[in-house]
């Protein structure tokens, strides 16, 4: 009996052969060794990140896929359109759509369905690499790495001198200085990050220290959510006593609108546990658009974090300058400003 997910038995699509093509042998995320064509002319991505690295490295046109998460923000795409949907998700992609795109490469990162990925597109021949373009840790390796795939090399060392710039001057600023304690709060109440998180590194990177980077995850009960969504109680916070308070707020590269940023300080400063903070009372609490949080591997998270956590020693920067480079010249849109809110303390 053929246990074939009945698309795979009866989508007719032309022979994919690496052997007909030039192809190198490239080492993904998980150590592996995948075969790719070269240059890589058809591409799906999953996860806006990857995505934003082939737009920065001028692949834009070569990017035959997305996922729904991706695209539910279209006037930031203005290269792609619905039909090149091909899954809700990097956990729920839609193999058929996928293998209908025709790709030279499918890139997923580390925490999606990439394993499910390899075993369903292997008959087609269609390889695929896992690149965690979320990880700030990897942002020069996954840009190189991308360059090479898309034949951008020279582009994509322009975005790697962009990233490691910002990164040698909080690197060369913050040594020998005590860190910070903050505490991150994911776009929901009570929802924050620990060690595996990209947003955890975004806080060491910026002089921070998580008050919740002492989590090992895999020894708490799954009902708690995982690395990027660790759910809490008040008192755990309070108890903590963070001195910053970074609190992400859903976004785009455009402006969040100045009446809901004022209707999320609003709920946030009616909070008994942020009140209880050291990070209240020292009127260090701050809303910030999930999108600057997460630009460029998240350096420009992280040079916010620093200038709050460290004020004396970043007075002459602006993330928001860095900011604008993400955006007007990596990515090709106008910049608008307005990424961060702070309101009124309230006694």
């Amino acid at each position: 009996m053929d246990l074939r997910p009945l698309w795979l038995t009866t989508i007719f699509v032309l022979p994919y052969s690496l052997a007909q093509a030039d192809t190198v042998l490239f080492t993904d995320d998980m150590g592996r060794q995948v075969a790719v064509q070269q240059p890589v002319e058809r591409a799906v991505i999953f996860n806006r990140y990857g995505v934003e690295f082939a737009r920065a490295l001028g692949a834009m046109d070569r990017v035959v896929g997305v996922d729904q998460s991706t695209y539910r923000d279209p006037p930031y795409w203005p290269e792609l359109n619905p039909d090149m949907i091909v899954g809700a998700g990097q956990a729920a992609p839609n193999y058929e759509a996928i293998v209908s795109a025709r790709p030279d490469i499918v890139i997923l990162p580390r925490n999606g369905a990439w394993e499910e990925a390899i075993a369903q597109l292997e008959p087609f021949g269609i390889p695929v690499m896992v690149i965690t373009a979320w990880d700030a840790t990897k942002h020069v390796q996954n840009v190189s790495l991308m360059g090479e795939l898309f034949d951008a090399p020279e582009r994509a060392q322009e975005l790697n001198d962009f990233y490691t710039g910002y990164l040698a001057l909080l690197e060369e600023r913050l040594n020998g200085v005590e860190p910070v304690s903050i505490y991150i709060e994911e776009t929901r109440p009570l929802v924050t990050v620990t060690p595996g998180s990209g947003w955890h590194d975004m806080a060491l990177q910026g002089g921070a220290h998580n008050v919740f980077g002492g989590i090992d995850i895999a020894a708490e009960p799954a009902s708690r959510g995982n690395v990027n969504a660790y759910t809490i109680d008040p008192e755990e916070l309070v108890s903590r006593s963070p001195e910053v308070i970074f609190r992400l707020v859903p976004g785009s590269y455009q402006a969040i609108p100045a009446d809901t940023y004022a209707q999320a300080w609003a709920e946030l400063s009616a909070r008994d546990e942020i009140r209880a903070t050291p990070a209240w009372q020292s009127e260090n609490t701050h809303l910030v658009n999930y999108y600057l949080a997460g630009g460029a591997s998240k350096i420009t998270g992280a040079l916010q974090i620093a200038k709050w956590a460290h004020p004396d020693l970043f007075a002459d920067i602006d993330p928001e300058d860095a900011m604008r480079i993400w955006i007007e010249e990596f990515q090709g849109l106008p910049y608008e400003s307005g990424m961060t809110y702070t309101g009124e303390f309230q006694p």
